[in-house]
């Protein structure tokens, strides 16, 4: 994963390791695609980013998590997004009165109407889905408020299930949302907030769709074992019967095998992760066809074929990424866009890797063309820009120029 990580001396356990393997530093290097200097830095207490320590264990031969230990974090001043995501916190963390009720305030409570709020859950979720991040965090809180009131004027109605389910629906577009600008502990509280909801109205399916999210925020801090526990232990409880599984049904399924497959190979277990894939594309290959939720997720052949391309980059594959992507699924539908998005940003990177600038600056400009507000918010983009930058043989192009000045890379 691209967060760095302050960790309490991962760098004893690492020249450990590699003493007791036998290794200079220049093997080690070698041996992990990095730099001598990195390897040298990291030893001597240097700190590194979790796709940096995942290389080191896969040359070591242990899990990644293996330098994940706990330790006091660096204290950190508060950054512009504290001000900006202040509406939508105060919408999913409440203040609590003295009787332990949340501190909503009065909106929406005179005039309910679940066709209206069922209108702006879908509105938000295509709005997300065209990358209009911007958009969301002025959005986002006025619809989960309105969502809280029609649950709590509601209560006892017949229709407070309905409520509910919206209410799910809107807590799982505010996770994904921050998720997406890194806001990961608050998307958790939003997440297990869908999550309860759901199982209130004993939807099995949406739980398990909560259950996927919350594992994708669970990556982004390195909790890799316990994302594969999580998600295996709902997928076990959910699994569909294959014969007469319904769409809906098969992507929950599905999304929660992606997400332990993304997990295991994060954590140096290939096994498992091909394993998890291949059971991914069972569930896609049922489909037929992508699926869509209201929200605008999907699932199906082709987000399922996206998991293998996207472990082989984890893995060090590049030559394998590249095969994979072009022999995706074609005629089955598109995925939604931040997945597919995400793929091109390892097509990119992949290309890279073998050789091929010239295509993984067309995909690159591509992207920061069709989805300049998803792209400034992944790191993974900034730095496929430096490796893009650094492995160009000659004068950079107008197109290398502008992701330059895109990612604002003046060093």
């Amino acid at each position: 994963m691209p967060d760095a990580i302050t960790h309490a001396n991962p760098g004893d356990k690492i020249r450990n390791l590699r003493v007791n393997r036998g290794l200079t530093q220049e093997e080690l290097a070698h041996a992990s695609g990095l730099s001598l200097a990195v390897v040298r830095k990291i030893e001597q207490g240097g700190t590194a980013r979790m796709e940096t320590y995942h290389a080191l264990g896969t040359a070591l031969g242990v899990v990644t998590v293996t330098f994940v230990q706990p330790g006091p974090p660096e204290p950190v001043l508060d950054g512009p997004n504290e001000m900006v995501l202040a509406p939508i916190r105060a919408a999913v963390a409440p203040a609590m009165d003295l009787r332990g009720q949340p501190m909503y305030g009065t909106a929406d409570a005179d005039e309910l109407s679940l066709r209206r709020l069922e209108d702006a859950v879908s509105a938000l979720g295509a709005i997300y889905h065209s990358n209009r991040y911007d958009d969301l965090a002025t959005l986002l809180p006025p619809l989960i408020l309105s969502a809280q009131h029609h649950v709590t004027h509601l209560d006892g109605d017949p229709s407070q299930p309905a409520a509910l389910r919206l209410r799910s629906d809107a807590s799982n577009l505010a996770a994904r949302y921050l998720i997406q600008v890194r806001a990961h502990d608050l998307a958790l509280i939003a997440i297990q907030s869908a999550q309860r909801d759901a199982l209130a109205i004993g939807d099995m399916q949406l739980a398990g769709a909560a259950i996927s999210v919350q594992a994708w925020a669970m990556m982004r801090q390195g909790r890799f074992r316990e994302v594969m526990e999580l998600c295996l232990h709902a997928a076990e409880m959910i699994e569909p019967r294959m014969s007469s599984a319904t769409p809906t049904e098969l992507e929950a399924w599905g999304w929660l095998l992606a997400r332990a497959s993304a997990a295991a190979v994060r954590n140096n277990q290939p096994v498992e992760a091909e394993e998890y894939a291949n059971l991914a594309g069972m569930a896609g290959a049922r489909m037929g066809r992508e699926h869509k939720r209201s929200a605008g997720r999907s699932f199906g052949p082709l987000t399922a074929a996206l998991i293998k391309t996207e472990n082989a980059m984890v893995s060090g594959e590049p030559g394998k990424a590249v095969a994979l992507y072009e022999a995706l699924p074609k005629g089955v539908g598109k995925t939604d866009s931040s997945t597919w998005n995400r793929a091109l940003l390892d097509a990119a990177r992949a290309n890279i890797r073998i050789g091929d600038v010239t295509r993984a600056t067309e995909i690159m400009t591509n992207l920061r063309r069709q989805a300049p507000q998803w792209l400034r918010y992944q790191q993974l983009g900034r730095d496929a820009t430096r490796e893009l930058v650094a492995t160009a043989k000659r004068k950079l192009s107008t197109d290398q120029k502008a992701l330059v000045d895109f990612f604002s890379l003046t060093d």
